[in-house]
């Protein structure tokens, strides 16, 4: 979304020494490229929308002892993930984000071990969807971050 409202910023600058009538054709395209950069962006949302929602409902169904077992696995493949990350720690905002990120973690195992400590079975369906939040967010920020360091 930054990229697109950068491209629109640099294009109404490109425009003032354009001629009165390459200025609107140009205007038109960089209109249709821009709504094109935020339908393939809202589209991008709405499809991970749907999978989380679709795994929320496999997950409430899913038994205790292999939900713990998933989300214990899935923890684990993103700490690798995150100590891949650390590596790449050249910029120093980038450093904040990793830091973000071990953070954003440490509070998934702490929530793991809370959900693991409940024995009522109604209590734990109501904290796994909590749970499941946070591993989702977790999984976003990492992506975010992969993508942003080029992996």
């Amino acid at each position: 979304m930054k990229k697109a409202l950068l491209t629109c910023l640099a294009l109404s600058f490109c425009l003032h020494s354009l001629r009165a009538d390459d200025s609107l054709e140009q205007l038109r395209r960089a209109a249709e490229k821009l709504k094109n950069e935020f339908a393939k962006v809202k589209e991008q949302g709405e499809v991970k929308g749907r999978e989380w929602y679709k795994k929320t409902k496999e997950r409430l169904t899913t038994s205790r002892e292999e939900y713990l077992k998933q989300s214990a696995a899935a923890l684990t493949r993103w700490k690798a993930d995150i100590d891949v990350l650390k590596e790449q720690m050249g910029r120093e905002y980038f450093k904040t984000r990793v830091m973000a990120l071990e953070q954003h973690y440490a509070f998934a195992v702490k929530e793991m071990d809370a959900l693991n400590a409940i024995t009522d079975e109604a209590q734990f369906r109501a904290r796994q969807k909590s749970f499941d939040k946070t591993l989702w967010t977790l999984e976003a920020a990492i992506e975010q971050a992969q993508e942003e360091a080029g992996l």
